[in-house]
């Protein structure tokens, strides 16, 4: 039986809401302390957890069933920076996670490009997504995580086309899993909620079946795709390890929600220089132009960029329904104007300092690779002091897994709202 992690995709929020996107290294609390082996049974309890809350049957027992396997390792913890506790452990919970998808159990085609449908979310069997998938010859699930790269083909070409003609080059297809939408037919409607929706539900078709790195998934684009990519990831700027353009200008995509999302164009128009000079006016420095660039060079690249699940600084111009989140960071909804919030960790101090305008209240996510849980947690929301000691909740967890807002390469175990007071500058615009 396989399990739609992602349930409930009716209308357009509930759709862009949906999208759900781990390896972990270093001395610090996202490591992997346990071994797979020690987390099997874990990773059968969240599977289970989620079978049941798409049936609405035994989610009473189910959430039992993780919180007895939880406590089981407690011990083989007591001796990590964990302290006996998985909660206080990123990289084992998303590790579990991973593993709860069971990807030995596919057998999905590869070794050569595949015109595939896909059933679920928006998507029927009258109609159902239309797309076009690669896997290397040898891809196995034990082998994995594999880098994913969602490529948008150009106005009129099909999607396998797409990927035979564009990326065969370079050693792509023996490393990396590749996909590519059947797009609407009119191209006014690909930045739309129809686009954005078939990029996004792909995006879920491919990691339920393959077993995908969440923090090396890459959006790419050729042509007229080349906006739309940019576009959907200046909504989920946290989805993704980095953007790619082929063949294509930028559009008039603001880079300002770009400051941990990393673009590589190939060539490109008068927007691309644009979009690379406001990204160094910015101060972000993560954006390659090589004229001229090739599927080797991207895949040069690629091997250079992952996700930072959990940058230090998260800046943010909301919209309206989308973008509202980025990493740790969440905001209402905003219809426009100068809404803007920028918010910094500094993990040596446990404190938050977040600035914003445009808007009352924002949200922050924890877990223990930003913050240290186990001790007070400061918060300074435009020079409003907030010191609170937040517990790590497994229910939290489990419901944010079962809504798509955690994914095994970022997880969190408790949230927060604050309110956010007017700058004299907020109170100034609102009096024009």
């Amino acid at each position: 039986m396989t399990i739609h992690r992602i349930p409930t995709l009716l209308g357009s929020v509930a759709l862009f809401s949906a999208l759900a996107l781990a390896s972990y290294s270093g001395g610090s609390p996202q490591d992997q302390f346990l071994k797979d082996s020690d987390l099997k049974r874990l990773a059968q309890s969240l599977a289970d957890y989620i079978e049941a809350r798409v049936e609405e049957k035994g989610v009473s027992d189910a959430t039992g069933d993780v919180a007895s396997n939880m406590e089981k390792l407690e011990r083989k913890l007591a001796k990590t920076a964990a302290q006996g506790d998985i909660l206080a452990s990123p990289g084992d919970l998303g590790r579990a996670v991973w593993l709860s998808y069971d990807y030995g159990r596919n057998r999905p085609k590869k070794g050569k490009v595949a015109d595939r449908k896909f059933v679920g979310s928006v998507f029927s069997k009258d109609n159902p997504l239309l797309y076009a998938v690669w896997a290397p010859s040898k891809y196995s699930a034990s082998s994995g995580p594999y880098p994913l790269i969602i490529t948008i083909p150009d106005e009129g070409i099909r999607p396998a086309d797409h990927l035979r003609d564009q990326w065969t080059e370079g050693g792509v297809q023996d490393g990396a899993i590749l996909a590519s939408p059947v797009m609407p037919e009119d191209a006014s409607a690909w930045a739309g909620r129809d686009g954005i929706g078939r990029v996004i539900v792909l995006m879920r078709a491919i990691y339920e079946e393959y077993g995908v790195d969440f923090n090396r998934i890459y959006l790419a684009g050729h042509g007229l795709g080349v906006t739309t990519a940019l576009g959907i990831a200046e909504k989920f700027p946290d989805r993704f390890a980095g953007v790619i353009g082929r063949g294509g200008d930028a559009g008039e995509v603001s880079p300002s929600n770009f400051r941990n999302l990393a673009t590589y164009f190939a060539g490109g128009g008068s927007q691309v220089t644009k979009f690379e000079e406001e990204i160094l006016r910015l101060g972000y420095s993560n954006c390659t132009v090589q004229a001229g660039g090739g599927t080797a060079d991207i895949w040069n690249w690629i091997g250079t960029v992952k996700r930072d699940s959990y940058p230090s600084q998260v800046t943010l111009i909301p919209g309206s329904p989308f973008p509202k989140r980025a990493y740790w960071l969440e905001v209402p909804p905003s219809e426009g104007g100068s809404s803007r919030i920028h918010a910094q960790v500094d993990r040596q101090t446990n404190t938050v300092t977040v600035e914003g305008s445009g808007m009352t209240e924002f949200t922050l996510h924890f877990n223990d690779l930003l913050l240290d849980m186990s001790k007070p947690i400061v918060v300074v929301a435009n020079g409003q002091r907030h010191e609170d000691l937040i517990p790590r909740s497994r229910a939290v967890l489990l419901a944010s897994l079962f809504s798509g807002a955690c994914d095994p390469g970022r997880v969190f175990v408790n949230a927060k709202s604050y309110h956010l007071t007017h700058l004299a500058d907020d109170s100034e615009d609102e009096g024009k």
